[in-house]
């Protein structure tokens, strides 16, 4: 191992010697070099050898050859260029080489390898190691397409590229990228063709070009060949040939046919039909120039022939979200009235099925409900078939809170349905959205801010998600109502500590009340601290910095040291840990923070 070593250190010596005499780079800097270069050449050489030592090496290299770039071009010096970069670079390439025949089962190797062949445009090297990465990676479908996309791509070499494709798809014959790959690969060869004929891809076509139509016949060939067709796959398929119109009609048809008769009893396949045509795609339209209400048209037409095969929700879900897209879209050339129409057919035909999700009903009420004239009857024929479907959601219960809001029903009617919508939900779903719509109902209502306080109180003795949440809102409140007054806050605070569970919000709420009087009452501020670290001390150390900063900045600073060790005594190892650190700083805030 020491011999390769001193032999790789000897063979560097020129680049030292350039380096120094270009006045490059100075005698540290050289030094320092020499002796990185020997911590990598150990690294790699020890008997156990590991990929990351080789990565870093190369790494190493790769930053050291952009610095002498950086370096010249700064400098203006162009002398030289074989004993330092070219070295540099043959030293990588020989790393990559090297890691290559030790860990040749790990695919990063190779692709890292491409990478930087790809960055130094040594589209040649690529090209030479691609079948030795497919002899060890062969199995990996991802390998064939990078193999076939650097031919293509960066060699450009069609014949290789197309020959990677085949070899592909016969070792994956599922892929489907690999068999869009070689159908892109051919349409574009066909493409070009085109254009050194100086004709029209017409005039070709009609004329029966030989090496066009051999070309057009091997793609028709492929992908009939090809049994793992999917929605994903003709997806892809449309969008790519329609880059290469009208070479591209032939096949587009065929699978415009075809997929319709395959995958009849997919969904995603008439959605994928129906954007087409309103895209206005001629292999689906059969038209050229479509306005968009014959685009739309056609779309709606083919939602109702899916839904007619397949009348599942899935269906009816896809129906739904294209009309919402397509009255979002406000660059969308169209009748207004035509879209919403044809929005609220679509979720008419769905509500009437009984097949309308509940995230899609839910959009449905909203709209309704954003209506300035809404239809009272229809509204509820929506609600209480949402409720009968789907009975657990507290988005449907919200909204049916939200319209009688609106309506301003009377109370009782009201607190009817929000109790019948409490006991409809299962405890494993959140109330707190139902009792928000409550606090606003009687928020809006002056004739019912009386009460405001009678329902925080019912609120604060629920659940503790609920009580939690509307504890801090009760103290807003309170100093509301009371003008500033503290007494019925602190009262109420005190109360909520002795006969409920409290988070720490609540606590430093009331301490931040405390602290914005105008005279604040040190007692009561230092009591707000002392039931934070009573209730969550053990498990926050912060509450204790708090306090200390407390006594430090408004209380008394002798009690800094027993609040200390009541904290010592109740946090774990970590936790005063992290205590300890800001404490000092806290303690003595001259110290300089690191």
């Amino acid at each position: 191992m020491s011999e390769l070593i001193e032999f790789r250190r000897e063979k560097a010596i020129r680049e030292y010697e350039c380096m120094k005499h270009l006045k490059l780079f100075t005698d540290a800097e050289i030094n320092d070099i020499k002796a990185k270069r020997h911590y990598h050449d150990y690294k790699v050489e020890k008997r156990s050898k590991n990929l990351a030592d080789f990565i870093n090496y190369i790494g190493y290299e790769c930053n050291l050859f952009k610095l002498l770039l950086q370096r010249r071009k700064k400098l203006r010096i162009k002398a030289e260029w074989a004993s330092l970069e070219k070295s540099i670079n043959n030293r990588i390439r020989g790393l990559y080489k090297r890691a290559m025949v030790r860990f040749a089962s790990d695919y990063r190797v190779w692709t890292h390898f491409l990478q930087y062949c790809k960055m130094r445009r040594s589209f040649n090297e690529g090209s030479r190691i691609l079948d030795q990465m497919l002899g060890y990676h062969g199995d990996k479908s991802k390998a064939w397409l990078s193999a076939i996309n650097w031919e293509y791509h960066q060699a450009q070499n069609m014949t290789r590229a197309k020959h990677y494709t085949l070899r592909g798809l016969q070792r994956h014959p599922e892929c489907c990228e690999l068999c869009l790959s070689f159908i892109a690969i051919q349409m574009s060869e066909a493409e070009t063709i085109v254009k050194e004929s100086k004709k029209t891809a017409k005039e070709l076509l009609e004329a029966d070009h030989r090496e066009l139509t051999k070309a057009l016949k091997i793609t028709a060939l492929v992908y009939k060949n090809f049994q793992h067709k999917d929605v994903s796959f003709f997806e892809q398929l449309t969008k790519e040939l329609q880059k290469y119109r009208p070479l591209s009609d032939a096949i587009a048809q065929e699978a415009v046919s075809e997929m319709r008769t395959m995958l009849a009893d997919k969904e995603g396949m008439w959605d994928l039909q129906a954007n087409l045509a309103l895209q206005g795609d001629e292999f689906v339209l059969g038209e050229m120039d479509a306005k968009f209400t014959q685009r739309l048209e056609k779309c709606i037409a083919i939602y109702k022939e899916g839904i007619d095969r397949i009348p599942s929700k899935q269906m009816h879900s896809f129906y739904i979200q294209r009309m919402l897209e397509i009255n979002a879209n406000e660059t969308q050339l169209g009748d207004e009235k035509v879209k919403r129409k044809a929005l609220a057919t679509a979720f008419k035909t769905a509500l009437m099925s009984d097949q309308l999700e509940e995230e899609k009903l839910v959009k449905y009420l909203k709209l309704l409900l954003h209506n300035n004239n809404p239809k009272e009857d229809f509204i509820m024929v929506v609600i209480n078939k949402g409720i009968e479907q789907y009975p657990s959601s507290v988005e449907i219960w919200s909204s049916y809170l939200r319209y009688l809001s609106r309506k301003e029903v009377d109370i009782d009617e009201f607190e009817k349905i929000f109790q019948k919508a409490i006991v409809s939900l299962p405890d494993n779903v959140s109330k707190l959205p139902l009792w928000k719509m409550v606090f606003q109902h009687y928020n809006i209502r002056p004739d019912l801010h009386k009460k405001i306080e009678q329902l925080y109180r019912q609120a604060i003795d629920q659940d503790p998600e609920i009580s939690h949440h509307f504890q801090l809102l009760f103290m807003d409140y309170l100093l509301l109502v009371d003008n500033g007054d503290m007494t019925r806050v602190r009262s109420e605070y005190q109360r909520l500590v002795k006969n409920y569970t409290t988070t720490i919000d609540l606590h430093r709420k009331m301490a931040s009340i405390e602290a914005s009087q105008d005279k604040p009452d040190v007692n009561e501020w230092r009591k707000c601290h002392e039931y934070a670290t009573q209730f969550h001390g053990k498990t926050d150390p912060t509450t204790w910095l708090q306090y200390v900063q407390f006594e430090r900045d408004h209380g008394k600073a002798k009690h800094m040291q027993a609040l200390y060790n009541r904290a010592k005594s109740v946090l774990n190892e970590d936790l005063f840990g992290n205590f300890l650190s800001e404490y000092e700083i806290i303690r003595n805030p001259y110290i300089a923070r690191y």
